[in-house]
């Protein structure tokens, strides 16, 4: 059965690494935000997993991302075997340092500044 939480946890991990490493290069959630009529907060929150997105919004991500909607979502495989505590931060950069910090701190952080 599908677990869906671990679908939104995958698809925003994916949607993270191609904001960051993707073919436009580096875009902030600001920025990516901006372009799909989201608010940053929201673009945090998908990329966390904790914010469901409908398809629409998906698509309007890929396209802002010069992504396929195909590289995105999540395989069978990737469900059933990925590791979610890999894709969950620990660490907080701060100039050019990892700290390693609490998810509560993290959030915190977050909220006020554009990671």
């Amino acid at each position: 059965m599908l677990n869906d939480s671990r679908l939104y946890v995958l698809l925003g991990a994916k949607i993270k690494a191609a904001r960051e490493h993707g073919p436009k290069g580096r875009m902030t959630q600001a920025d990516l935000a901006a372009l799909v009529g989201l608010e940053r907060t929201s673009i945090t929150n998908i990329e966390k997993g904790t914010q469901k997105l409908p398809l629409h919004v998906l698509f309007r991500i890929c396209e802002a991302l010069s992504v396929s909607v195909l590289d995105i979502l999540p395989t069978p495989i990737e469900l059933s075997t990925a590791n979610l505590d890999e894709l969950s931060d620990t660490t907080v950069e701060f100039n050019g340092q990892a700290i390693p910090a609490t998810p509560l701190v993290k959030q915190a952080l977050e909220s006020i500044i554009d990671i």
